[in-house]
């Protein structure tokens, strides 16, 4: 039977969700919806629903709706070239939520007969609204704080457990080659032939001729508040258990888009602290009201900051600009003259600085007077003071890297393999493949399935497929990519799986650039924006994780205007997180490398983690490639979801590709075997002499509603961080000091059609 699809948009005429306008349709014409989310030709690549371009009338209600797009001299309202709000039912229940594309109006024997139009899922739908913005155009006054030394200090050593900085300063240097002690982050032949070793201490962070000076620094902005900033200005929001993980809020972005920080306070004015002669305490002014036959005013500028840093003092006559100057705040006392000062004139000054500083002035003021009798020059002199301190803000935008949103978006969803689906409007939900896909249903779609037309095709998978950041220009990466020891000349951190298959070499390529750090032996980890020649260089995005504070084993570092530092939080490729078996070390790598923090092998690579389940099922000897034809009944249809397994006969299967014919329920799949473990119990080792907490993930498979979770007996000094979950979450669970026992908690889900399922988590506290 001819189901019935109604397909509604929103457009200037229907601006809320209850004044959608619903298009004409042909009563003839096929509407066919393409559905797919990680295809195994393109594994990279995050695809979405969209249908085929299909036709509907120019009927009034549709020329009302498109504004008589055929008509170019019509004062249209709405934006052609900008995709609309929609989504499609059938037989008035939701089918898909996206965007319609108007593509063109079809005349015949001049006149408008029919509009074609694309359907867009809301995957695509998401890119949409960036378009071609980049990241220095959000707003990050809510993440602007105070540039001062104080600030930048605060921010390298305070444990995130004490103040969780959405904004840090990474120790990387990009301007001189740090050391510590006579450590060096190079062999000696690897240097330039020009480079000679330091003979003093200008370069060693452990003497305080090296010191840290804080405007060396670059801010990195958590990977989470720029997701946090770009829902803001797009009015969309973004939710998903893992993007409240560690996973994903350990993550920084580095923000270094030119050579130096500079930082500009805004304009202060300066305080006249004396009130005689030409000074004015009360409006801060300076005015000569008498008639001399010269005048001097001479300014001296003395400092309390004590990092060097530039400032510039702004006279103004009569309130016009009239003279700037310039002076360094460790420099030698700034010595200035007020050149056009002339009678009855008020002159006021502002200050600007790069960072934040405190200047005290001295005005040494002389006027000659002829007197006429005693023919000679009456010499006056009289002496005023003056302070101000500047306060500056950081300008994170002025910072970004030089990338689009879209891009950086995207980029994330590569590292982690997170896939985007919507079904809510201007809400999307961010999941890594491996959560995605254990959160499907099981479906036996065998009585709708034609099964004397199967297909079975072999996986026409490629032979390699390599996982790389971009190539990086660091003296560190260069060195390790030329090294002897790196026998098939990798980048660091990145990886080339083979398989024994014929077909060609896919790549999945970050968009960021992965800086190997130095480690100095002593629990220090500093990073170089330097290339081989030890000059600076614009690194490419760059990509961190942040560790827990780390404490110096021996040394400290020195840092200018502040104490000496022996506790600091690392950034780097490493981020100690707590996982099902406690607190390990992740990577944001895609290879397994020596870890340049930890010194060791890391093998809780991003691959590991996020893609290798998925490429482990795929490149199964048993796996292939099958296609069937079915029809849907509308339940089924309007319900089922990409990361549903799905059971023909005695065969389960996950979801390639469905082709879905609306009117007609047709659905044409292509599948690929399932051979991963639904919802497998989770066994965990954890010692008896130490306490330990672990952390779980509770994710809702499509229809549940609730879980809750009940402790075995032996169980009770166990505590849960939550007994019940309503929605998804983590589950804490810590377990004391213990003798040698086996805990048993089990997860009980229940579903809207009134169904429950069980599974486990199995803690063995052994010896």
């Amino acid at each position: 039977m001819k189901r019935q699809v109604a397909i509604f948009i929103e457009t200037a005429l229907a601006q809320t969700e209850l004044e959608f306008s619903r298009l004409e349709l042909f009563n003839d014409e096929k509407i066919t919806v393409s559905s797919t989310i990680q295809n195994i030709s393109d594994i990279s690549k995050i695809f979405t629903d969209f249908s085929q371009g299909f036709t509907i009338p120019c009927s009034t209600i549709n020329n009302a709706i498109f504004q008589h797009f055929y008509q170019n001299d019509v004062d249209a309202t709405i934006d052609y070239q900008n995709r609309y709000n929609a989504y499609i039912e059938i037989d008035t229940i939701l089918f898909r939520r996206g965007k319609i594309q108007l593509e063109k109006t079809n005349l015949k024997n001049g006149k408008p007969d029919s509009y074609s139009v694309t359907f867009y899922g809301a995957g695509v739908s998401l890119k949409d609204f960036f378009a071609e913005d980049k990241l220095s155009q959000l707003n990050y006054s809510t993440l602007d704080h105070d540039y001062t030394n104080t600030e930048v200090y605060n921010r390298v050593t305070v444990d995130s457990t004490v103040t969780d900085y959405n904004v840090r300063y990474p120790l990387i240097s990009s301007n001189r080659v740090w050391q510590f002690g006579s450590s060096f982050p190079l062999p000696t032949a690897n240097l330039p032939n020009w480079y000679e070793y330091p003979t003093n201490n200008s370069n060693n962070l452990n003497h305080n001729d090296g010191r840290i000076i804080y405007t060396e620094l670059f801010p990195a902005v958590r990977v989470a508040s720029i997701f946090d900033l770009i829902e803001t200005k797009y009015g969309i929001t973004f939710n998903g258990l893992f993007l409240t993980s560690d996973m994903f809020r350990k993550a920084f972005l580095w923000f270094k888009n030119k050579d130096t920080v500079n930082t500009m306070s805004s304009a202060v004015d300066l305080d006249i602290l004396s009130n005689f002669s030409i000074f004015n305490s009360t409006n801060n002014t300076l005015l000569e009201t008498g008639y001399p036959e010269y005048m001097t005013l001479k300014m001296n500028v003395t400092s309390l900051s004590t990092s060097p840093t530039q400032y510039y003092i702004d006279a103004y006559l009569n309130g016009v600009l009239s003279q700037a100057f310039q002076g360094t705040t460790t420099g030698s006392t700034g010595q200035f003259v007020i050149s056009n000062f002339t009678p009855n004139q008020v002159l006021t000054f502002k200050v600007r600085s790069i960072g934040s500083i405190t200047v005290n002035i001295t005005f040494n003021y002389e006027t000659q007077v002829w007197d006429d009798f005693n023919q000679n020059f009456i010499v006056t002199t009289s002496t005023g003071t003056a302070t101000v301190t500047t306060t500056s803000l950081t300008n994170l935008s002025a910072f970004a890297p030089d990338m689009k949103i879209s891009d950086f978006v995207s980029g994330i969803c590569k590292e982690f393999n997170l896939t985007v689906y919507s079904n809510t409007k201007n809400v999307f939900t961010f999941d890594p493949i491996p959560y995605w896909y254990s959160k499907g249903a099981i479906v036996n779609i065998t009585e709708y399935t034609d099964v004397t037309s199967i297909e079975i095709e072999r996986m026409k998978l490629y032979k390699s497929i390599e996982f790389k950041y971009q190539d990086s220009e660091c003296m560190l990466n260069k060195y390790f990519l030329e090294s002897p020891l790196n026998a098939d000349a990798h980048g660091y951190g990145n990886t080339k799986i083979g398989f024994n298959y014929d077909g060609g070499e896919y790549k999945v390529e970050s968009p960021f650039e992965n800086l190997l750090f130095n480690n100095f032996g002593n629990q220090l980890q500093v990073g170089y924006a330097l290339n081989k020649e030890l000059a600076p260089y614009m690194p490419k995005p760059c990509l961190l994780y942040m560790n827990k504070k780390a404490t110096l084993t021996s040394g400290h570092i020195h840092w200018n205007g502040q104490a000496n530092i022996t506790g600091y939080v690392p950034f780097g490729q490493d981020s100690e997180i707590l996982f099902e078996t406690g607190l390990i070390p992740l990577t944001l790598n895609f290879g397994e490398e020596i870890s340049s923090f930890y010194l060791v092998n890391n093998p809780n690579t991003i691959y590991a983690l996020y893609y290798r389940d998925y490429l482990v099922n795929l490149y199964n000897p048993k796996n292939r490639l099958v296609k069937v034809k079915t029809i849907l009944p509308i339940s089924l249809l309007t319900n089922l979801q990409l990361n549903d397994r799905l059971i023909i006969r005695d065969k389960r299967y996950m979801i390639n590709e469905m082709q879905s014919d609306l009117t007609t329920g047709d659905v044409n799949f292509t599948l690929i075997n399932d051979f991963a473990q639904v919802k497998p119990i989770k066994l965990v080792d954890t010692p008896t002499g130490t306490g330990n907490t672990l952390r779980f993930s509770i994710l809702f498979t499509n229809g549940a509603t609730d879980v809750k979770i009940l402790k075995s007996g032996n169980a009770s000094n166990v505590t849960l961080s939550n007994s019940t979950f309503t929605a998804e979450g983590y589950l804490d669970v810590t377990v004391p000091t213990n003798v040698a026992r086996t805990i048993t908690l089990t997860l009980i889900t229940s579903y809207t059609n009134g169904n429950t399922d069980t599974n486990y988590i199995i803690i063995d506290q052994v010896w």
